[in-house]
């Protein structure tokens, strides 16, 4: 914040010598305002913590060192959070770097001047950030960053590459407005790799494993878990019959030990977080968000389990290992 000329500089006898002395001073002011700007942190808003925040914050901290990171994270839904966003907003920070859908949402409602970048969110446009997926150059004015749909299509390619066509079960909760657009995802794009999509619903922990057990009746031969909320709750005894070899299973879970699944597709977050960090250091060099379109990301992890690969080999047809796919 620039302070307010000292009285005595309006002292000077004359012209030149006034001149020069308000000159000398806003140079010494604007030398020391660069410097603390660039010593200041930047400040992050997220929500909720999880470990793929904690990684897209490892991408973020590593893209924008040696400047450090004021990290502010807050419940998805409590009041807290718009208490934590009034105390930032109120520091007029240079920049605010948002993390997840529920963090932007409330951005998006109150903040229309300080220059916002977010990530990790699936789709802005229903958080209030923009309106149209047809026109990403259109959004709210102080605000640009990127998208990174579910990795839903590539985890179907890949799986159609190594194990061939054939029916996909998959669970969903249809009370929770994310896993009912992954739902959407899984049900339209497998057919075009050859998949049949099978859907169960489950609403609770103690449905979970009945609504697994219908897929197999109605003749699953992949399972996959999404990378949803609800997965987390089943995800253990899914990944346990992989293991035991009872099922062949696609992961999508970015945050879940994925040994159990014969291949794993999931979002790579410190990646994320490292186009973060390039897409801010473009505001902090003066670019105005208003002209930077909404960017479509989806950083991937991929890796195929050699063992499992072996033992399933010729159901119903011999995997084959897509190109460039790990394989451990």
């Amino acid at each position: 914040m620039l302070l307010p000329y000292p009285f005595s500089l309006c002292r000077f006898a004359s012209w030149g010598r006034r001149s020069l002395g308000f000159f000398l001073l806003g140079a010494l002011l604007a030398a020391g305002g660069c410097g603390s700007r660039q010593d200041q942190p930047l400040t992050v808003f997220a929500s909720p913590d999880s470990p793929r925040l904690q990684a897209a914050l490892a991408g973020l901290k590593a893209g924008l060192a040696p400047r450090s990171l004021k990290v502010v994270c807050v419940p998805e839904f409590e009041p807290a959070g718009g208490d934590a966003l009034r105390e930032i907003r109120d520091q007029h920070p240079p920049l605010l770097l948002v993390l997840g859908s529920p963090a932007l949402i409330r951005v998006a409602q109150v903040e229309k001047v300080i220059p916002v970048v977010f990530a990790m969110v699936a789709n802005p446009y229903v958080t209030g950030a923009a309106d149209d997926p047809r026109h990403p150059d259109l959004h709210q004015k102080n605000i640009t960053g990127i998208a990174s749909p579910p990795p839903v299509g590539p985890a179907l390619e890949h799986g159609a590459r190594l194990l061939g066509p054939g029916p996909w079960g998959m669970l969903y909760d249809p009370g929770e407005g994310q896993e009912v657009e992954v739902t959407g995802l899984f049900t339209r794009l497998a057919p075009q790799y050859g998949i049949t999509p099978l859907t169960e619903t489950s609403t609770e922990a103690a449905t979970d494993l009945a609504a697994l057990r219908q897929l197999f009746t109605r003749g699953a031969q992949v399972l996959y878990l999404p990378p949803t909320a609800s997965a987390a709750r089943y995800a253990s005894t899914l990944l346990a019959w992989g293991r035991e070899r009872k099922v062949r299973v696609v992961s999508s879970q970015a945050e879940i030990n994925h040994k159990g699944a014969i291949l794993w597709v999931a979002l790579d977050y410190q990646t994320l977080g490292k186009d973060a960090a390039a897409l801010t250091k473009r505001l902090l060099a003066g670019e105005n968000p208003e002209k930077i379109p909404i960017t479509e990301n989806m950083p991937l992890q991929v890796e195929a389990d050699e063992s499992l690969i072996q033992f399933w080999s010729g159901y119903p047809g011999v995997p084959r290992i897509p190109e460039g796919v790990p394989v451990k």
